[in-house]
């Protein structure tokens, strides 16, 4: 579940340090270095009040900062910049909608194809969306009705974050992967394991963090270790990374 509790949503002062955590999570919008001691600095310097103001820290006004220095803020800086080009599943997670997870998020982007069609969808548009009930879609519904939101929203947009490839364009290949559950494991090269999730989510499979008797296929890079010892036990099918590769690019 996300964190905002409080209708000032993006500009929510009372929860500004916790929204600050979510939106830069590794399942959000994983900006690496950016801790939390750091964002309490910064919040209390009042240089970030919005996620939006994250986009404009520079070099020079991180480096002076107690154990920072130019080469650690200049990591940083690019860390954040770095984060512009992400997915829509991981935007809509990492602005902190009540009661929209990751899973969520993932079903609306999929389900919307982007922002605006979002933003601007009716309860009955929404709670037609699998898994979103009465509850969840008021919650949407009330954070794109704040002004504020959509302005913070705007100003991320204005500041190069984007969606350069959507994790809900519907899948170009004939591969449909509907109810199977896939679990990846070791070490990919060609990408990052959750890059690998999000194209098995488009083809329709889900994807486990665990390997059990009702999982389908174990994709398993170098490193691998109890996960393919027990697939192997279960009689799972067993699939390398040039394999996977393979298969999505078919």
């Amino acid at each position: 579940e996300a964190v905002i509790r409080c209708s000032g949503g993006l500009i929510c002062q009372a929860q500004r340090l916790e929204h600050l955590k979510h939106f830069v999570s590794r399942k959000a919008m994983d900006i690496d270095g950016v801790g939390e001691r750091l964002l309490e600095i910064v919040v209390e310097k009042q240089w970030v009040q919005t996620p939006a103001d994250l986009y404009r820290l520079s070099i020079e006004s991180l480096k002076d900062l107690d154990r920072m220095g130019e080469k650690s803020a200049a990591n940083v800086v690019q860390a954040i910049a770095a984060s512009k080009a992400t997915t829509l599943a991981r935007f809509l997670y990492a602005l902190g909608i009540r009661d929209v997870g990751e899973a969520t998020a993932r079903t609306l982007a999929q389900t919307f194809g982007d922002l605006e069609p979002l933003m601007s969808a009716t309860l009955e548009d929404l709670m037609a969306v699998d898994d979103v009930g009465p509850i969840v879609a008021s919650h949407i519904r009330a954070f794109f009705e704040v002004q504020q939101n959509r302005v913070v929203i705007q100003e991320l947009r204005d500041l190069g974050v984007h969606w350069p490839v959507r994790s809900v364009e519907a899948p170009t290949t004939g591969v449909d992967l509907s109810g199977q559950t896939w679990v990846l494991t070791g070490t990919l090269e060609s990408m990052t394991r959750d890059e690998a999730s999000d194209r098995l989510r488009a083809l329709g499979a889900k994807v486990s963090g665990s390997v059990s008797a009702k999982t389908t296929v174990l994709v398993a890079g170098p490193g691998a270790g109890s996960k393919l010892s027990k697939a192997q036990d279960l009689g799972v099918t067993v699939m390398d990374e040039s394999a996977l590769m393979e298969l999505l690019e078919s």
